[in-house]
């Protein structure tokens, strides 16, 4: 690829989002949904009847080895396909102001790592989550006389599809979306973060989400488009008034969020002393329960002795994955 302009230089006063984990608790919770929107061929040759298992400790090993970009996400996950096979899939999604040097081949040697340490044959599907309209990387290919070498690779560019075939569409992966392009856009302006968050939280409502689908959503999207605490105080305030006059008062999201945060933080760092590691499946297993399974697993942990007792609890204490929002009045969910 030939050298093209110089990237954006990271303004000094870019506010700092949770890309990565708003990222992976969508792809977790929401695998399903996520595939069909942004990778539809992919998504018709699995087989959802059965679970994803999601591969932390393959990835992790590779990404080690290689080194991973500080704006990246990158979630490995195997599946069923319909024909029966089993399929690995790395979910790649880059965070950045646009081009990169490198980049085709950086995904290159991740797929080709995971192919050559397990021995499995990857597919590596990547979503753009940037604002640069001309990078369009689709493949990495290398040639000398006859000898070629190529990874070709399907893409998602969020702003592409926004502005096109999702610009009436309000499922739940388009508002993940839009919340993350908002949060690039918004990413040196704190004023104009708050109301783009207040704008796609408050147009939640008039959609027909209802209020716990409102709060799944505000919960996915909080670490993308994080404010600065006199503005956050604004948009709870602004929130809670809005639930109320909406007879919603049940919902307290954003104290309901940050009060789960704390609480998870706090017994994440007594279970990471059970043992070695933590596997990052079982930090996101404790981060999505809700307050009161958090105090109850609190309670419980003063008996425990190994990382796999808090496995059991969780079996016996989560509740069922759901597969996906409700469908409210008036929606698109295409």
């Amino acid at each position: 690829m030939a050298e093209r302009g110089r990237r954006k230089r990271r303004r000094p006063s870019e506010q700092q989002s949770d890309y990565d984990g708003a990222w992976k608790e969508s792809g977790r919770q929401h695998l399903r949904e996520m595939t069909e929107k942004y990778f539809p061929v992919i998504a018709a040759l699995i087989d959802w009847r059965y679970p994803p298992e999601w591969c932390d400790k393959e990835l992790g090993r590779i990404l080690a080895r290689f080194g991973r970009r500080p704006k990246s996400v990158d979630m490995l996950v195997k599946v069923r396909l319909l024909t029966g096979d089993e399929q690995w899939i790395l979910l790649h999604l880059e965070v950045q102001s646009g081009w990169e040097a490198g980049f085709e081949f950086r995904l290159f040697r991740y797929n080709s790592g995971l192919v050559w340490i397990y021995e499995q044959r990857v597919i590596t599907l990547v979503v753009l989550a940037d604002l640069d309209e001309a990078w369009r990387p689709t493949e990495y290919t290398f040639r000398l006389g006859d000898f070629e070498s190529r990874l070709r690779f399907p893409t998602c560019k969020l702003i592409d599809k926004l502005d096109t075939e999702w610009r009436d569409d309000h499922s739940l992966p388009v508002q993940v979306a839009r919340a993350q392009i908002e949060a690039q856009r918004t990413a040196s302006d704190a004023e104009g973060r708050y109301r783009a968050k207040w704008r796609l939280v408050r147009n939640l409502y008039d959609l027909g989400y209802n209020a716990d689908e409102v709060h799944e959503i505000i919960r996915l999207i909080d670490g993308m488009m994080q404010l600065p605490e006199d503005l956050g105080q604004k948009f709870e305030e602004e929130l809670t008034a809005l639930e109320e006059s909406l007879n919603m008062p049940y919902v307290t999201s954003m104290e309901r969020i940050a009060e789960t945060r704390g609480g998870a933080n706090v017994l994440l760092k007594a279970i990471a002393n059970l043992g070695d590691t933590l596997p990052e499946e079982l930090e996101q297993r404790v981060r999505r329960l809700p307050i009161e399974r958090l105090e109850a697993l609190g309670e419980a942990l003063f008996d425990f002795r190994s990382l796999e007792d808090v496995e059991g609890w969780l079996e016996a204490h989560e509740k069922p994955t759901r597969r996906g929002p409700k469908r409210p009045r008036g929606r698109n969910s295409r």
